[in-house]
C-alpha cells in the first residue's frame, strides 16, 4: 500500500508539473507578437477599400445588411460584427443627430465632441482657395460642402447640421491656415461639390454664420466620421498624431454593461452602420458567415504565426492567388503539428472580452475540438482580415461575435 502511495504521488507531481509547463508556454505563447509583412498589410488595405466604408453620413453609400437575419444554408455558422466604422475621430454625424433629437443644442454636441475654448466668430472674408475651383469666402465654401443629409433637419436634426456646418467652418481653416494653401474636394478633406447643397444645410450655415471651434486662439481642426459605434477616440488613439482638441470617450446615453446596453444607448444607434459584419460572398447569399471550419482556420494560422513567425509569409487568404506560396488549412494543421501544437479542426464557441470604458475589444477566446486558445484583439484582427475569405473584414477595435 505504501509503494502504491508512493507512485500515485510521484504520477501526481509529474502531472502537475506537466500541466504548469502547459500553462507556462500558452502564457509565452500570448506573450509573442504575430506581425504582418508589407505585402500582407498591402493586401488588407485593399480589401479594407473594397468595402467602400461610408467616411461621412452624405456619403450616399448603402447601409449594411444585417446578416443576422439571412441563411448563408449552413449551420452553425460564426460572424464578426464591428461597432462603427473609421477613423471615429472628432463629430461622430449620426451621434450628433442622436444628441440633436434628444434635445441637445449645437453648442453641446460639439463640446460632446471636441476640446475647446470657445465657439467665435471669425472674419468671414478669408478665402478658401478649392482645388479644381478657384476661390471662394469662408461662407460660400461652407455652403458647397456635402457631408450630411439634408433631411436630418426636417427629422429633429437641425442642431447636428448647425455642429456640421461649425465643424466644417472649422476644418476648413486649420488646414488651409486660414486659407494660406488650397484643400481638396474629396472626402480625404471634406466633401465639396460646384452646387450649393441648399436647404437645411443652407439655413445651418446662415444660422451658425462664421462660427468656429478656437483653441488657443486658433480654429481647431474638426474631424468628423459617420459612425463611431458608441465611443469616441482622440487622434492618438487611432496612430495619428496626438491633439489637445480631440477627446475619448464614451458617446452614450447612459451606462453601459453589455453589447446589448451599447445597442440600445449609444447615441448613433440609428446607423445603418453602426453595427455590422463587413464583406460577403455571393455563394452565401452575400453574407459574412464563415463555418466553424473557417474560423479555426484563422485560429490556427494566427497560432501558427505566433508559434514560429517565420511562417506568416506563408498564411494569406486561400481563396484569391494575392500571396505567392500560400498554405492550405490542411497545410497550417500539419506545420502546427510539427511543432507540438494541437490544432483545431472546427470551432464550436468564440467568447469576446471587452472594456466598457474605452470601447475596445481586450480579447478573443476561441474554443473546439484542438482547445481552447487566446488572443491579443489586434492580432486576431489583423490575421482575420488576413486570412478570412472574400473581403470579409473587421473593421475597428470594438467587435462582437454571433453564432447561429
Amino acid at each position: 500500500m505504501a509503494v502504491l502511495r508512493v507512485e500515485i504521488d510521484k504520477q501526481t507531481t509529474f502531472l502537475t508539473s506537466e500541466v504548469d509547463k502547459s500553462k507556462k508556454y500558452e502564457s509565452e505563447l500570448q506573450n509573442k507578437i504575430a506581425t504582418l509583412n508589407a505585402q500582407q498589410q498591402q493586401l488588407i488595405a485593399q480589401k479594407l477599400s473594397s468595402l467602400n466604408l461610408p467616411t461621412s453620413a452624405g456619403s450616399g453609400a448603402k447601409g449594411c445588411t444585417d446578416d443576422r437575419t439571412i441563411d448563408p444554408g449552413f449551420s452553425p455558422r460564426f460572424a464578426f460584427f464591428t461597432f462603427g466604422v473609421p477613423n471615429r475621430v472628432g463629430l461622430n454625424q449620426y451621434g450628433a443627430f442622436g444628441r440633436a433629437k434628444a434635445g441637445q443644442s449645437y453648442e453641446d454636441i460639439l463640446r460632446a465632441y471636441y476640446n475647446f475654448d470657445e465657439i467665435k466668430e471669425w472674419d468671414t472674408g478669408v478665402k478658401i482657395s478649392v482645388e479644381g475651383y478657384g476661390d471662394y469666402s469662408l461662407e460660400e465654401y461652407v455652403k458647397h460642402i456635402y457631408e450630411i443629409p439634408n433631411d436630418w433637419g426636417d427629422k429633429g436634426g437641425m442642431e447636428a447640421l448647425k455642429a456640421q456646418a461649425v465643424a466644417a467652418r472649422s476644418y476648413a481653416l486649420a488646414y488651409t491656415g486660414n486659407g494660406s494653401k488650397s484643400i481638396c474636394t474629396t472626402e480625404n478633406c471634406q466633401v465639396f461639390q460646384s452646387g450649393e447643397k441648399g436647404g437645411n444645410w443652407g439655413r445651418a450655415v446662415e444660422e451658425t454664420r462664421g462660427k468656429v471651434l478656437v483653441q488657443g486662439g486658433n480654429p481647431v481642426k474638426a474631424w468628423f466620421s459617420s459612425t463611431h459605434g458608441g465611443y469616441i477616440f482622440s487622434s492618438g488613439d487611432i496612430g495619428w498624431n496626438s491633439s489637445s482638441w480631440t477627446k475619448n470617450g464614451r458617446d452614450t446615453n447612459g451606462d453601459i454593461n453589455s453589447f446589448q446596453d451599447l445597442m440600445d444607448r449609444a447615441y448613433d444607434k440609428d446607423s445603418p452602420w453602426f453595427y455590422c459584419d463587413w464583406g460577403g460572398r455571393s455563394q452565401y447569399s452575400n453574407t459574412a458567415w464563415l463555418k466553424p471550419e473557417e474560423v479555426a482556420d484563422i485560429a490556427n494560422a494566427l497560432l501558427l504565426a505566433k508559434t514560429d513567425s517565420g511562417t506568416t509569409t506563408h498564411l494569406c487568404q486561400t481563396d484569391q492567388a494575392k500571396c505567392s506560396d500560400t498554405w492550405d488549412a490542411n497545410k497550417v494543421k500539419e506545420e502546427l503539428k510539427s511543432r507540438g501544437q494541437s490544432p483545431l479542426n472546427s470551432v464550436s464557441s468564440i467568447n469576446i472580452d471587452w472594456d466598457k470604458g474605452s470601447g475596445r475589444t481586450t480579447n478573443i477566446t476561441v474554443s473546439g475540438d484542438g482547445g481552447s486558445h487566446s488572443f491579443n484583439p489586434k492580432e486576431w484582427k489583423d490575421f482575420f482580415n488576413l486570412r478570412a475569405p472574400a473581403n470579409i473584414q473587421i473593421v475597428g477595435p470594438l467587435f462582437n461575435v454571433e453564432k447561429r
